[in-house]
């Protein structure tokens, strides 16, 4: 079993209310910071899984239909948060990283694919499928900005499908074994969009990316549901609670685990110094 090496960042953020992310919360405003991870690996070099916002996302939708966009989602992302620029001050250049592993096709996690002009993308088949050639509204239905991606992304990409999966974890279901060693385990979280996938890593400590299968820690702790008004934005509600309580059940019988959902400012604020 190979380990990898861990750490986690952000790309900027937006803002939400703390009563959508959570059922009956307060309204209090919260930010989402957009984390990607940097997965180094001691064969296989250096991965991200997902790669946060960029200033692209303002350029992109400055016309409609994708300003409202904009408009729903209030976006902040400055040059130094951008993932390429934070890797640099850690002597890591953009052609430095091998692979991005795609959570799913939303702004937030697809933002800076365009900076990393070496890596080979990783994501699920029925993801991409889900967003190929949608252009428009039918786009930004899915929360896809066509732009976001490089025009050679087919070409690049190995499409992850779990219907030959020979592996599986307890409480996770079918596993893809990344690099056959063990290292980064790719399941499956749909839900919140279509063919979401997450990364159990064995770094130091077993550490689980779950992206959007919850927002915060309470969401998979204490099965908290986030409020029902979400579910537009969702490409399926009863998937997103089957995979909210696949989280909970391996939450449960591994404690040891660190959970890592995509926004949660608490389980960020742990593992990121922040100003």
């Amino acid at each position: 079993m190979t380990a990898v090496k861990f750490n986690l960042a952000s790309a900027g953020y937006c803002e939400a209310k703390r009563s959508h992310a959570l059922s009956k919360a307060s309204n209090q405003t919260i930010k989402f910071y957009a984390t990607y991870a940097h997965i180094e690996h001691p064969i296989h070099g250096h991965i991200l899984f997902d790669t946060g916002y960029t200033r692209r996302f303002y350029e992109f939708t400055k016309k409609y239909p994708f300003k409202i966009y904009a408009r729903v989602t209030k976006v902040y992302v400055n040059e130094e948060d951008e993932a390429k620029n934070v890797l640099k001050t850690k002597g890591i250049y953009p052609n430095d990283i091998k692979f991005i592993i795609i959570s799913h096709f939303h702004a937030d996690h697809i933002g800076g694919l365009r900076d990393f002009p070496n890596a080979e993308f990783i994501c699920s088949d029925v993801a991409f499928q889900d967003v190929r050639g949608r252009k428009g509204f039918f786009a930004l239905k899915k929360g896809f900005i066509p732009s976001l991606m490089p025009e050679e992304f087919q070409s690049r990409t190995k499409f992850l499908s779990f219907d030959t999966s020979t592996k599986e974890v307890d409480g996770l279901g079918p596993v893809i074994d990344l690099f056959n060693d063990e290292s980064i385990l790719i399941c499956q979280l749909d839900g919140h969009a279509k063919g979401q996938i997450g990364a159990l890593l064995n770094a130091d400590k077993k550490i689980l990316l779950i992206s959007d299968a919850a927002w915060l820690k309470e969401n998979y702790a204490d099965l908290h549901l986030p409020n029902p008004i979400v579910r537009l934005f969702f490409d399926s509600w009863s998937d997103f609670k089957k995979s909210l309580h696949k989280v909970h059940t391996y939450h449960k019988t591994h404690p040891e685990t660190l959970i890592i959902p995509c926004h949660c400012e608490e389980t960020i604020n742990e593992l990121i110094y922040r100003k």
